[in-house]
Order: structure tokens, then C-alpha cells, then sequence
């Protein structure tokens, strides 16, 4: 039992595309980059797709891969990322995943797409949750779905130009599907690397899209503080009530 596809879209970062070659062999075998039509000269040693249009945005981006991916089970992970494993008692209390451990992970995600309907990773350098995983909770840069459970692409809203994970996941919670998300194993990431998004994701760009979310979703979502000097300003932070959202679609279907 396996995940048929991971996808990585990228995006100038040709030289800097470390998600890849984080990976494990077996992992890098179903794994193929997505890229735009300008940039399919910059990776002859990569297996790629290509994207059916330059500058579409990476919302649009992921639309197309969801479209594309309605019938298999698929992961859909950033381009910055190194993943790593947990080992409670052992030497470290994480180090980077190996061959095995990425067997086991898929073979593992690929059985859980059976019971919920996507999944995905903890940030690895938040503190361990004491458990291998959490059902209903935040999921970001490193997702997998089963294509077949998933709403029409139609179903969604994919206007945000940023943000589109939590808009993603805060939709099909709302809509009542389940999740499920890994801390055995984690993503590493540095946030607002060079290329990718950040060639246009300014920091009004973000706080603004902050500001819909909040509008769109208020019971769900607040503003939570400022993170000084991000990008040369202010950070508006916000607060998702993930769970809140699932159990509040589970309301109305409950016998009376």
C-alpha cells in the first residue's frame, strides 16, 4: 500500500530546490517537480511536469495539481523542506529521515487515506505532541490526499493569492472532512527563503489575505499579535480554531 504521487512545485529555485534531494530513494521515485513552461530547461535531471502556464500564481498552481490528481492518493509538499523523525529516549530527540522511515511513512499515510481524508506533517520544530500523530489539526507545506474522498475542484475557493493551505484546510474542515497529521515524522522549513512565493508575497500581501480570512471565517479565525521586523515591517499574526471549525460542520448532521 503506497502514495501513487508526490508533487513539489517550484519556482526560482533552480539551485536552491532542496526538497527533493531530501527525500529518500524510495520516495524520489514517485515524486515529480511541478514547474512553470520558462523553467522546464533548468532541471534536465529532475522528473517534471509542466504547468499548462507561466506566473499562474501557486494557488492556481495547486488547483491544477488537484484536478489532476482526482483519482490516486498524492502528497503535494513546499520546495524548502528536510524531513526528519522523532525518536523519543534515542541519542537525539530527532534526526533526518532515512530510507526505512520514509517505507514506513508512506506505507503508513497511504493506510490512513482509507479512514480520513488527507493528511500531512507537524512543523518538526515545534515541541513533540507525546504521541505519533493528531487527528483534526493544522496542516501546512507538506499535505497528502486521497484524490478520490476529495470535494469537486469547483466546490472550492481558490481566490486567495496567499495563504492557500489554511484556506484549504479551514474549507474542508468546514465541509466536514478529517484529517490527520504526523509528529513522529516532521518538516524543516526556513521560512521566506529567496525564490519561490517570495519573488511577490510582500508583507501587505499577507497581512491583508490575514485580514480575509478573518472576515471570511470570524468565528474561527483572529488576529493573535505582531512579529516584529518580517520583511522589513510588521507581521499581523493570526489564530485558527481548527477543531472548532470540523466539530461546528459536525452540528447540524447530528441526530435530534
Amino acid at each position: 500500500d503506497m502514495i501513487d504521487q508526490i508533487f513539489i512545485p517550484t519556482l526560482g529555485r533552480a539551485h536552491n530546490q532542496i526538497t527533493f534531494d531530501n527525500m529518500s530513494e524510495v520516495a524520489q521515485t514517485i515524486t515529480t517537480l511541478v514547474v512553470q513552461p520558462k523553467e522546464k530547461h533548468l532541471y534536465p535531471n529532475y522528473p517534471i511536469m509542466v504547468l499548462p502556464d507561466d506566473d499562474i500564481g501557486i494557488t492556481e498552481t495547486r488547483r491544477w495539481i488537484y484536478m489532476n490528481s482526482m483519482n490516486i492518493k498524492y502528497g503535494v509538499f513546499d520546495d524548502d523542506l528536510k524531513f526528519i523523525r522523532r525518536t523519543p529516549g534515542g541519542e537525539k530527540s530527532k534526526r533526518l529521515m532515512n530510507n526505512e522511515d520514509w517505507f514506513y511513512m508512506l506505507d503508513a499515510t497511504s493506510k490512513w487515506l482509507d479512514e480520513v481524508d488527507f493528511a500531512g506533517f507537524r512543523q518538526g520544530n515545534l515541541p513533540p505532541a507525546g504521541k505519533p500523530f493528531i487527528d483534526i489539526a493544522a496542516v501546512n507545506c507538506g499535505f497528502f490526499f486521497n484524490g478520490e474522498k476529495m470535494p469537486d475542484e469547483n466546490e472550492l475557493d481558490w481566490s486567495l493569492p496567499v495563504c492557500e493551505d489554511i484556506h484549504m484546510v479551514l474549507q474542508l474542515f468546514e465541509k466536514g472532512y478529517t484529517n490527520r497529521i504526523w509528529d513522529e515524522f516532521g518538516y524543516i522549513s526556513k521560512i521566506l527563503v529567496e525564490g519561490g512565493c517570495n519573488e511577490w508575497r510582500t508583507l501587505d500581501l499577507i497581512n491583508n489575505t490575514h485580514a480575509k480570512l478573518i472576515e471570511m471565517y470570524p468565528n474561527h479565525v483572529s488576529w493573535n499579535g505582531i512579529k516584529e521586523n518580517v520583511m522589513g515591517g510588521d507581521f499581523k499574526k493570526i489564530k485558527i480554531k481548527w477543531k472548532k471549525m470540523y466539530t461546528d460542520s459536525q452540528v447540524g448532521k447530528l441526530p435530534i
